[in-house]
Parts: C-alpha cells; structure tokens; sequence
C-alpha cells in the first residue's frame, strides 16, 4: 500500500474563514488545527514541479486535501485507529520505511553530495605502492604497511618523496619517475574509496599516512588540485609521426579558413573518423595520452584549433567541438544513486554513520563476557543445528541510550537467528575471532535499530512520510466501509440509484453488419450473387443459392459508429462495399453489408452493474462529504494562506 492509493479519493469542500491570528495554523477540521508546515509539505511533494504557490494552485490543493482531511478526521472519530489489525499494518510500514529512509539520508544523500562535490576538482598525485591480493594472509599485509611506513619515516626524515617513489615503490610504471600518478577525478573505480577520499582531504604536497586500495597498500603525496577540465567533444586530423611538416601546413590552412572536414577527409589518417570531420565521441580524463587531453581540455572556445600536438599515434591537429557542461544535481542524483548503491564507498559510509550513531548515543561494550560465550562453543556453531545453551549469562554485554542493555544470552539469540552469516565462517576460522566478528555486527545492527526508533524526532520529513501512511490506512478503512462495502451490498439502494438515472446507461446506437463470404471460381456467379443481396439481403441470397452447395457464408455482427469494421460504409441500412477478390485465397469473394440501424436502447441493471456500481459509490461519497462537512466544520485561516500565496 502507497499513499497514492489513498489519496485518489477527494470530495466537494465547504470553506469559511474565521479565527485570524493563528500564524502556524493553516485550517482546522472540526477541532484538529492542520499546520502550514504539514500543508506546504504534502502541497510540495504531490505537485512537484508545479508547486507555484498561485492562487488556483493553491486553492485546488486546499480543497483536494481538506476533503482527505474531513474524512480522516471521521475515521478516528470512529476509533478505525484503535483496530490492531491496522496497528499492524502501519508498524510493518514503519519499518520498512525506516530502514530505507535512514540509509537514503544517512548514507546515500550524503555520498551524493559528497561525490558531486569532489567532481568538480581534478586532483594531481604521486604515490609509492606495493601490490598486496585481497586475499593474501596477516603477515603479507603486515610487512607491506611495515614497508611503507618505514618508506613515510625516511621522508619524514628528509628524503624526497620522489626518491622514497624510486626507492620503495613496486609500481615499475611510476616509480622511476617519482611516483606521479597525473590528474584523476571523481569518482575513483570500486575499491578506491579511501584513495580518493584522502586525495580530496589531504593538502597540498602533504603525505599520506597508509592507505588500502583493492590492490593494494599506498602512500600518496598531493600535487595539484584544479577546477575539474570536465568533458569535451573535439574533432581532430592526424597525420604520421615524420609528416610534422604537413601538420604545420594544416594547422596554418585551418587557421587561414580552409574547409575543416575536406582536409580531415584529405589528409587525416583516422579512417574511424576522416569521413565525419575528425569528430571524436565525448571524453574526461584518462581517456587518450596526456598531451592530446592537455591540448583538448585547455582550448577554450568551441572552433578554436591547437597547434600540432604529438602522440604515439602521429601529429594532431585538435579543434574543440563543444565543452559539456556538468549535469544539475538533480540529473546527477537519477544517473549516479544505483552506482552508489553497489560501490565499497556505500559500505565504508554505512560504518561511518553506525559509528557516528553510537558515538552519539554513548554505546558501551562488554566485551570481558565474550570469552565466557567462547568457551560454551564448539564447531556446530558454524552449522544450521547450532542451538544456545541455556546457561548463557544475562549480564549486560552492549548498552545504547543509556537505558537500552543487550545481555549476552540477547547476543547468543543473535547468533542462532542469523545462520547465513554464521556459515559464511571456514571451520578453520578460530572460534574467537569469528564470535568477535558477529558481536561487531550484532552491535552494528542494535544501533542501526536505535537511530530508527529515534527517526521522527530528528527528521520531520518521516515524521510527514509516516502520518501520510497512517492517515492514508484510516482513509482506505473509512472509505470501504462508508462508500465501497455499501454500494456493493445494498442491492436496494443500487436498484433504486438506477431507477432513478433512466437515461445514464444505454446501449448506443448500432448498426447490424454481415460479412459474406463466396466460394466460387466463376466471377460472374460472385457478381451475381452480391446484387441478389444488394436488392433482396443476405438471406434471400443464401436460400437461392446454397441449394446444391454451400457457396455464400455469412457472419453477422454488431458495431458502433466509429468502428474500424464500418470503414467505406454509410450508416444506411443497404449500403454495401464492392465485391473484393481475396488474393491470398484465389477462390473467395467477400463483402460487407449494412442490413439495419440497431437504435440506442437502455441497459438493464445486470447489464450495466460495473457502471452503476461506480456512479453510486460517486453519488454515496458525496452524501457521506456533505454530511462530514456539517459534523466537523473547516476553517481556512485567510491571514496564514495569504503569506503563502504568489501573484
């Protein structure tokens, strides 16, 4: 179930304006003020892009929302909200909106902006690195951050970074020439994370402490940092490596105006691209080798063409087609969320956060009771059958809030109902350290439960999510039971609302079509026939000719005006198309004839229930609106609406 769902349902509103003065107060249901903040936020939401504050804006929102209002107001009157059924219905809507609202601004929100932020800097590094597998064991991981700390103590001693680079690093690309990386931006590939993180931290030609990549273990010293260059769209024409002479030439005819895609077609030896101008598809950086990007990056007018620039390819001539510009933050955020989702940088923020909250919520743990747990296990812990024992302490082993306390034996519970990650465990894995690792999570997971529980007081916007859910349920319950339920079981009543509407539901006007078929090879006993039914009808046709043999098949059916079957033919009794030889079946003839007007006549109740049904549920719900506008009269307060409308 979704608000939409609910808020479908709007009737006819009665507005009167009394009590000014009540700045925060927008109207009032019966006795129940509705705040301007709750207005502006479901008027904000719901409209989206056409939320323009007018005045027929305004007024229409108003009256669609009191009318969901009135009918609220009469659910709880009628005590709908005390029904546990709904209760229910409403917790299981809270979870679930909690656990995706508090990660949504918790952790996405943030690394959105985190990310389009740093997207708009390149940043320029060196770096010493030695390459270590995800999966190598403690020991080779240990000696590599030995290694690299003791290559940060010489610089810290003195030497350059440069030459740590050449002495310590394993990168045999970079290490020779100090290290230098060269420009990147947001984002950095999966695994990265802390990498960019630190690149986008850190000042300048400061170094890094040791940071762990999915390669590996680095130190890093930033070089530059600079408005990003972002992506362009250039065209180019190339030319051999030992042609620098006619690249000289080229550049001067381009400059003098000669037809740029002539000389690309002419001279250009990019077949990809000679025949379309040298037109190249958008790019950023890392794309082609530096100095073609440095070329293309810094041309600052679209048409504007760079001297002769050399790469492995040969000598080129770079006009700049067009500098994009950076998507909105609104685009970014629809192109970029699912990414998000899926990268190593969602994970370290979601610790970040689980940190921040315990921290905030003055977490406290026990871990002096673990070992005590430990020594009740055995290598069943790591299978389905693991049962906790029963004498497992109740002591408390994790606090959060200061009044919320997890014992071990709650943490002992944990471990059983989360098989899954108890098997995801070798066997070979020490006891400890696997019972250490799931206390982490379990204690990860009991303060992620606690902010939840705290999410309407620190965000005001689920506290509006989670009113529209409650409110939509007693909406849904009211409806059904006051309009619904009714116009389907009240036979009566329904029969009566049909009686008393004679002319709403009729059959329309028809006209009565058939479609005869002809089997025959002589054309001239099919022309025959078709004027025997053009003068006398189908049937008369059929009893002179279907004699000996079944020559004249014919259907006969009903349609509409604008049908597609009444193509060519007049709503005219008799009016019939031209006979038409079927290709496909070199021995059939077939036409349509209009045999009569079929006029517009009533349906029964039977007939017509569906229609009935839904004008009588209409008819109900504007019976049962007038009545809750006479049992909880609405107050707009003109004074608070008239701050908030735009001429």
């Amino acid at each position: 179930m979704n608000y939409s769902r609910f808020a479908q349902v709007c009737v006819y509103l009665m507005i009167s304006f009394a009590g000014i003065g009540q700045n925060d107060i927008l109207l009032r249901i019966g006795k129940n003020p509705v705040p301007l903040s709750e207005f502006k936020y479901v008027y904000e939401k719901n409209n989206a892009g056409k939320a323009d504050y007018s005045a027929a804006s305004l007024d229409e929102y108003i009256n669609l929302y009191t009318k969901f209002k009135l009918k609220v107001e009469k659910a709880r009157q009628m005590q709908l909200d005390t029904i546990s059924a709904l209760k229910s219905e409403l917790q299981g809507y809270r979870k679930q909106l909690a656990a995706s609202y508090l990660i949504d601004k918790g952790v996405t929100d943030f690394l959105m902006k985190e990310l389009f932020d740093r997207m708009k800097y390149d940043v320029a590094f060196s770096h010493i690195f030695i390459p270590v597998a995800e999966t190598a064991n403690k020991t080779d991981r240990d000696a590599a951050i030995a290694k690299l700390k003791e290559a940060k103590a010489k610089i810290t001693g003195g030497m350059s970074f440069e030459e740590a680079a050449r002495l310590y690093s394993q990168d045999k690309t970079t290490a020779v020439n100090g290290g230098d990386m060269g420009h990147y931006t947001a984002k950095m590939p999966n695994g990265f994370y802390d990498l960019e993180s630190a690149l986008y931290t850190m000042g300048l030609n400061t170094v890094s402490d040791v940071i762990k990549t999915r390669i590996g273990y680095h130190l890093v010293k930033l070089t530059d940092k600079r408005v990003a260059v972002g992506t362009v769209e250039v065209a180019h024409i190339v030319v051999a490596e030992d042609k620098k002479l006619l690249a000289d030439s080229l550049f001067k005819l381009v400059n003098a105006g000669a037809d740029w895609d002539d000389l690309a077609f002419k001279f250009s030896i990019d077949k990809k691209t000679s025949r379309n101008g040298g037109k190249l598809a958008p790019f950023g950086l890392n794309t082609y080798e530096k100095s073609f990007e440095n070329a293309s990056f810094f041309l600052t007018e679209s048409n504007r063409v760079s001297p002769p620039v050399m790469t492995k390819n040969g000598w080129h001539i770079i006009k700049l087609i067009n500098k994009i510009k950076p998507d909105t933050y609104d685009i970014f955020v629809k192109k970029m969320r699912a990414q998000i989702s899926k990268d190593q940088r969602f994970d370290a923020a979601k610790y970040s956060l689980i940190s921040d909250i315990k921290k905030t919520a003055g977490a406290k743990e026990d871990k002096s009771l673990l070992p005590a747990f430990v020594a009740l296990l055995a290598e069943d812990f790591y299978t389905f059958n693991w049962t906790p024992a029963d004498n497992i302490s109740t002591k408390a082993v994790y606090t959060l809030g200061g009044d919320r306390n997890y014992s071990l034996s709650d943490f002992a519970k944990y471990c059983k109902s989360n098989t899954k990650t108890r098997l995801k465990y070798d066997k070979a894995k020490p006891l400890a350290e696997a019972v250490d690792e799931l206390f982490t999570e379990f204690t990860n997971d009991k303060a992620i439960e606690f902010e939840e529980s705290n999410l309407e007081v620190k965000y005001p916007d689920f506290k509006s999510l989670l009113r529209e859910y409650d409110e939509g349920i007693l909406l849904f319950e009211a409806t059904k039971l006051n309009v619904w339920d009714r116009a389907n079981t009240d036979s009566i009543g329904l029969e009566k609302f049909y009686k008393a509407n004679p002319g709403r539901y009729q059959w329309p006007q028809k006209a009565e079509v058939s479609e005869v078929i002809i089997s025959t090879k002589d054309p001239k006993l099919a022309n025959k026939i078709w004027s025997v039914v053009k003068s006398k009808g189908v049937d008369a046709a059929i009893k002179k000719f279907n004699k000996k043999s079944k020559v004249i098949t014919s259907t006969t059916r009903e349609y509409e005006k604008n049908a597609k079957e009444m193509s060519g033919l007049a709503w005219t009794p008799g009016d019939q198309l031209a006979l038409n030889k079927d290709s496909s079946a070199p021995d059939v003839y077939t036409f349509k004839r209009v045999n009569k007007i079929i006029q517009q006549r009533p349906k029964t109740l039977e007939d017509a229930r569906g229609y009935v049904v839904a004008d009588y549920q209409d008819y109900l719900e504007k019976q049962w609106v007038e009545s809750l506008e006479k049992e909880f009269p609405v107050v707009i307060y003109k004074d608070v609406y008239s701050k908030i409308v735009k001429p």
